[in-house]
Formats: structure tokens, sequence, C-alpha cells
């Protein structure tokens, strides 16, 4: 069983250092909690005996990783909200964190905002300094914290809402594995089949002198291509992968992408519900953490991922800033589905629009979930069947000459 590291504290802010056992990071964590202690850091330990074969891993683990992840952010947000409400300063909290953290880059930048925070800026004001790092839902979360005095509660919110990303993104990654080794699998038979297997065959028949079917001769027709010009077909493979990730990163292009992607059978649909999940669970916390309902829409906004409903957000946000209803505003663009509309319309006369956003986030978060599930289960055996028709289609052609010649040797 797993070892845990931990540091923690009590009630009386005394200091506790200890090592237990435990299945998982998350299980010493509710341990620790249960006990009412103040989580500071969680590690891993091994054994001294593994150490000399898993120094690598461990230098991994212990943050020597250059890029930076969601599960990154959420380390920090849950933790810097258990350090503050522990009592420990916001700039001893940053210095702790940055040597936690599996990801030099971010260690780096805790560094510096502790920096920039000794110099007189907010937090907000430091953090603003990486965009890249820290997405306007964190900048404004840690305005509202800063502004309210409520630092440590809005930022756990912030955590939680983290770890629900990373739980989803970690169920589609691993619904899509299968998938991914099926069509690897298929692209690398049909190499197989094309470089090496075909051109064979093609001079066994030639030797034969017999008249090649139509499909058997298309087929080896593209073999000779592949194999004549294999350098020209593997480069312009690559050239077109990087067109393709050059194209789908180009700031300038990304509206008509996302008009497109909004527009494409099937998958249109799956995009449209990701846009409005994100939407409406950034808003909902944004709301329940106090942000006025102006800020939260343009915050919201610019998290969608989408420009097409990120403009028709803005607009929506003009109009309430001026004074007209949300759910009003809602319902005159045909974009929307009608229930967020409804609902709105329910929380404006309640009062509970937090909670209303709360409930539409959880709907559409089921939704997609649902949705993407059973798009990656028709997946699997649509990817069998086009392999196998691919590569029956090779077969068959191949065997069609053999049943020419045998049929000319029986009648001989």
């Amino acid at each position: 069983m797993p070892r845990f590291s931990y540091t923690a504290k009590t009630k009386d802010s005394k200091t506790i250092k200890d090592i237990e056992d435990a299945a998982s990071r998350e299980e010493i964590i509710a341990k620790l909690k249960a006990r009412g202690l103040f989580i500071i850091s969680v590690n891993e330990t091994v054994a001294a005996k593994e150490k000399s074969f898993t120094s690598f891993f461990i230098f991994k683990q212990k943050g020597k990783r250059s890029s930076i992840k969601l599960y990154d952010m959420s380390f920090l947000a849950r933790n810097l909200a258990t350090t503050l409400s522990s009592g420990v300063t916001l700039l001893r909290s940053l210095e702790i964190l940055s040597s936690q953290t599996e990801s030099i880059k971010l260690g780096k930048i805790l560094k510096e905002c502790s920096q920039s925070i000794k110099e007189g800026l907010s937090f907000k004001e430091a953090i603003a300094k990486y965009p890249s790092v820290f997405s306007p839902l964190w900048r404004a979360i840690v305005e509202v914290g800063e502004a309210s005095g409520n630092l440590p509660t809005v930022l756990d919110r912030l955590a939680d809402y983290l770890d629900i990303r990373i739980e989803f993104e970690r169920k589609i990654v691993g619904a899509l594995i299968y998938p991914a080794i099926l069509m690897f699998a298929m692209v690398i038979a049909i190499f197989i089949f094309f470089k090496f297997i075909l051109p064979r065959f093609s001079v066994i028949f030639k030797e034969f002198g017999i008249t090649l079917p139509l499909p058997t001769q298309v087929i080896f027709s593209i073999a000779d291509f592949v194999d004549k010009n294999f350098l020209l077909v593997i480069g312009g493979s690559i050239g077109l992968v990087v067109f393709i990730i050059f194209y789908m990163k180009n700031p300038q292009t990304k509206e008509t992408r996302d008009r497109i992607g909004l527009k494409l059978p099937i998958f249109g649909e799956l995009i449209f519900l990701f846009c409005l999940d994100r939407f409406t669970s950034t808003i909902y916390i944004l709301l329940d953490s106090g942000l006025p309902l102006v800020y939260a829409l343009e915050i919201s906004a610019r998290g969608i991922g989408n420009t097409v409903i990120e403009k028709n957000v803005l607009f929506i946000k003009n109009r309430v800033k001026d004074g007209a209803s949300l759910s009003r505003e809602f319902s005159k663009l045909n974009i929307f589905p009608v229930l967020i509309a409804e609902m709105a319309k329910i929380g404006e006369e309640t009062g509970s629009m937090p909670e209303i956003f709360k409930k539409i986030s959880a709907h559409y978060s089921k939704e997609l979930t649902t949705r993407v599930e059973r798009m990656i289960v028709a997946f699997e055996p649509m990817m069998i069947l086009i392999m196998g028709v691919l590569i029956g289609a090779v077969v068959i052609s191949l065997f069609l000459p053999l049943f020419q010649i045998a049929t000319g040797g029986a009648a001989l």
C-alpha cells in the first residue's frame, strides 16, 4: 500500500508532520480532514530500497515537469485555500506551494507572484501578469475573494469546479483510448499491405500475364504509387498534419472554425453542449462567489471557447447592463435552448440565480457525458466495421486474380 508524508496544522495552529499508509491520495486527505486537521501538503513516499530503481519517477512526482496541467491549477486552488484558512499568510502560502507543485513553470510563477505582492501588488494584480496560466475565471475569483475578505472559501469552490473538469476530461480520454488504438492498428495494417505485401503480389500476377480485374488494378495502382513515392506520401501526411495544427491554432481563423464546428453533423451538437456546460458551470461559480451578474456574464463568455456563442453572451451582457431581463434576452436568441431562458426566469423571480445555474450546469454536464459515452460506444464497432471492410476489400482484390488463375488452370 502506498505511503504518504503529510504536513498539517491543528485548530490551535500546531504543525504536525507524519507518514501514513493509504490506498490513494484522496483517502489520506479524507482521513486528515476527518480529524479536523488543516492540510498543508501531502506527498507520496517511496521505500528506501526502491529509491535507486525509481529515482527518475520520484523526480517527476516532485515537480520536475515543465508543463502546467489542469491538475496543477486545482492543486494550487485547493492547497492555497487550505493554508490561508489555517492562518498562513498569502506570501508564505505561495512560497510553500511553489516548492510543492509538480510543475517547474508554475512554481517559478508562484515565486514571481510572491515577489510582486512584496512590491505592493494585490494577488489579483500579480496573477494578471500571467493570462496564459491564470484564466479570467481565476482572476475574477481572486478579485471577489480579496474584495470580500473570503479568499479561502472562493478558492475552495474554484478547486471543486476544477476537480469536476479534471474528472470529466479523464473519462473522455479513457473512453477514447480503445477507439484510438483501433484506428492506429487500422492505419498500420493498411500501410503494411500497401508497402510490403501488394507490390509482391503485383509482380507475381504480371508473370502470369493475366488481365487483372478492375478492383485489383485500382489496389495495385495505389500500392505502386505508395511504393515509388513513399517519402512523398510520408512528407505529405506530415505536412497535412502541420497545416491542420497551424490552422486550428491560428486566431484569425478561429471564428470560421467555430461556425463550421457548430454545423458539423453529430459533432456540432457535442461541441454546442460542451460550450453550454462550460458557460453555465462558470457563471454558477462566479455568481455563487458573489460576482455581479453583468461581470459574471462577461467572464463566463471569455471561457466558453467558441466565438459564435461568446458574441451572443456578450450581447446579452450589454443588454442586461442596460436594464434588460436576462431570461427575456436568452429567449430572443434562437441559439440558446428554451431551458436556459425558463430556468433564468425562475431565478429572477425567486432571487436564487446561483442555485438555478448550478442545476442547469448539472443538467448539461450529465447530458454531455451521456452523449459522449453513447457516441464512443457506437464509434468502436464502426471502427471495427471500417477496418474490416478496408482490409476485406484488399484481400478480395488479391483473391480475384487467384480465382482467375485457378479457373484457367482447371480449363487447361
